[in-house]
């Protein structure tokens, strides 16, 4: 898990609870297409919560099939069988690895974070690399120390999107770290991260606008210092407007600009909110062929 990966928007078709399987596959060759080093479905940018399990672990079979690159799937769940079903499927299916998170929605100690963490890991990490997800925002978060004894343990790596520079250098100064691949969830991580052995980068924005996040990688592998600064003055630009709104709005209105995705949201805004969301479809439809320009990709069907 290296480089730069793109956590995925899961597409709904209106009045339906399940995921749209064709357009999620016209999503995986996009990404594919613009030079992204993976893909990560049902992570918080793919809103799993909203999704049953069978699903799920359909639409990541489908999805590795046709995928190009490397696909990764998020299996976390509210229960240790639900996450390990998910990555049974995840595995038999031929995903590059799985992602999990401490149970969600409950708040659990790190003595009960661990053991549902090792329990997880003895059942599925023979059969595919498993990943821990620190995401404090949405549940209980992974502390550091417990990442490294994970990480020990066997897990092959964690996506830190905790936002904190400190949480990456900590597990990277760590003797667990060796051989192990640290990512941040954090874009604007990606420059920062990466002098002290972060893996990569698993970028929300990279569902709507992959050319940028693709671009940035580039800048910062080749320790180009000016380009890298241009390119995260644009995602700072795009994140200005994604924090203004519920996770993943903005995301998927831009995408569905784009004509990447549908923009059915599962909850409706309000109406100050909804004004605010048509001025960003406003800006974004000018900024965006704006940014794809200066990231000199090339042209296709999708914009």
């Amino acid at each position: 898990m290296r480089g730069m990966l793109a956590a995925s928007v899961t597409p709904r078709r209106p009045g339906e609870s399940g995921p749209d399987l064709g357009a999620l596959l016209e999503i995986v060759d996009f990404l594919c297409r613009a030079g992204v080093d993976g893909t990560v479905l049902f992570g918080s940018t793919g809103e799993f919560p909203l999704f049953e399990t069978e699903d799920r672990a359909r639409a990541v079979s489908l999805a590795v099939k046709r995928s190009r690159c490397p696909t990764y799937a998020n299996v976390s769940h509210s229960m240790l069988d639900g996450a390990i079903r998910l990555a049974e499927e995840a595995a038999s299916a031929g995903a590059a690895g799985v992602l999990v998170m401490p149970p969600i929605y409950y708040r659990y100690d790190q003595e009960t974070i661990r053991e549902f963490m090792l329990r997880f890991l003895e059942a599925v990490g023979r059969w595919i690399p498993a990943y821990l997800y620190n995401i404090p925002a949405f549940t209980s978060a992974i502390e550091a120390p417990t990442a490294a004894e994970l990480l020990t343990a066997g897990f092959s790596g964690i996506k830190d999107s905790s936002g904190s520079l400190e949480y990456v250098r900590t597990l990277l100064e760590s003797p667990a770290a060796r051989g192990k691949a640290i990512l941040s969830g954090s874009e604007l991580l990606c420059a920062q991260a990466r002098p002290f052995g972060a893996a990569g980068t698993v970028s929300g924005i990279a569902a709507c606008i992959p050319e940028l996040l693709v671009a940035l990688e580039r800048a910062v592998a080749a320790a180009d210092a000016a380009s890298t600064e241009s390119l995260l003055v644009r995602v700072r630009e795009f994140l200005a407007w994604h924090e203004q709104f519920p996770v993943p709005m903005a995301i998927k209105e831009a995408a569905h600009i784009r004509r990447i995705t549908p923009a059915e949201h599962a909850v409706p805004l309000g109406r100050e909110k909804a004004r605010a969301m048509e001025e960003f479809r406003a800006w974004f439809r000018e900024w965006h062929k704006v940014v794809i320009r200066e990231c000199g990709a090339d042209c296709f069907s999708h914009r």
